[in-house]
């Protein structure tokens, strides 16, 4: 039978649940700021440590690696900039006899297949839409530069009292639990960080890829391309096909075929680049499968859009070690069940790291 303490009880998690999820609806912009830092924060964790293992302080080696990292955000803006700028100008001063070369060449297939297609109205529409973009991302950058400072304020913050809130949330468990408890936030903590040191390295070096091959096929702006083919490498499963978009269309500023080169040859890099490099990073420091990543991806996306779905490869790692690590042998040990095949199957990364841990049958067996 059920009771009526039952039924007000399952109506009040329910409303919690409700009223929690609403709450967090409400904050999101601020939750997503808040897990931005935590993964900037975790990124450069290895250097922080690294710089007290020498004997500098914590909160001074955090300053040290802002300085560090603002110092070489400025040393590229000041190197890209003359460029760009320069790139930029060119591209606007030609644009209309790129624009007439193409619509020439646009006629003569119009004429030779016997078609009709308006296109100058739609070059047009799609310039004004540029236009309107080119608007919207400067009318941004202001918030843009407000939430880098507070990922910056909100990092450094975490960076100092993580390990006093991570000793709290370890006291919370069993004693027998605590070696687990903090491997599972050390291994969280791996998983996150690892991943923006992923893209940062991916994206810096597919960008430099780029602007070279650009420059090589005498495309017009190739730095620009490169920062951009870089910056939307960032982007999960899209990313690589936006990237290539701007150079294929400057390719019809060389010749109407020359568009076929260029996007031969910058797919033949997204492919390599998404078949050795991404697997090779991304799966050692996020090891998640195919079906997570993509299901994490679409639900950030719905969420929150582009920043949900870059958020949300981390956050899903960090779900996964919580399911691994904890839901599972829970589970298990509430059936009455033993964990050594469990163990057989899954490595934790501490012991992943140990190059002394024992093995059976060719296995590597978890020490615990």
């Amino acid at each position: 039978m059920i009771t009526v303490r039952t039924l007000v009880t399952a109506a009040l998690i329910v409303l919690g649940i409700v009223a929690l999820v609403a709450f967090l609806a409400s904050i999101i912009s601020i939750v997503l700021v808040v897990l931005v830092a935590i993964v900037f924060a975790e990124g450069i964790r290895p250097l922080v440590a690294d710089l007290q293992h020498r004997g500098v302080p914590r909160p001074v080696g955090i300053l040290v690696v802002y300085v560090a990292v603002l110092a070489f955000i400025a040393v590229m803006a000041l190197l890209l900039v003359q460029p760009i700028v320069s790139e930029a100008s060119s591209l606007a001063t030609n644009f209309p006899a790129y624009e007439k070369d193409f619509l020439n060449w646009f006629t003569g297939v119009e004429q030779q297949f016997h078609f009709n297609v308006n296109v100058a109205s739609q070059v047009s529409s799609v310039i004004d839409a540029t236009r309107n973009i080119l608007f919207a991302i400067g009318g941004t950058i202001f918030s843009i530069i407000v939430d880098f400072v507070l990922v910056l304020v909100v990092g450094f913050l975490w960076l100092v009292s993580s390990d006093r809130l991570k000793a709290f949330t370890v006291d919370l468990f069993p004693e027998a639990h605590h070696d687990l408890v903090v491997d599972i936030f050390r291994e969280i903590g791996f998983r996150m960080g690892g991943f923006l040191r992923a893209v940062a390295i991916n994206s810096l070096a597919l960008g430099l890829v780029v602007g070279v091959v650009c420059w090589l096929l005498r495309l017009p702006g190739p730095v620009i391309l490169g920062i951009f083919a870089g910056l939307t490498a960032a982007i999960p499963m899209v990313g690589g096909i936006i990237g290539v978009i701007p150079a294929v269309l400057l390719g019809f500023t060389i010749s109407p075929e020359y568009p076929i080169l260029v996007l031969a040859v910058l797919l033949v890099i997204q492919l390599v680049d998404a078949n050795t490099v991404v697997p090779m990073v991304m799966n050692r420091v996020v090891s998640l499968p195919a079906l997570g990543v993509v299901l994490a991806l679409l639900v950030g996306g719905a969420i929150q859009g582009l920043l949900g779905a870059i958020l949300a490869v981390p956050v899903a790692a960090a779900l996964q070690v919580l399911l691994v690590r904890a839901a599972v042998p829970a589970i298990h040990h509430a059936q009455g069940r033993t964990d050594q095949a469990y163990a057989k199957a899954y490595v934790p990364l501490a012991a992943s790291l140990k190059d002394s841990a024992p093995r059976t049958g060719g296995r590597r067996v978890n020490p615990r």
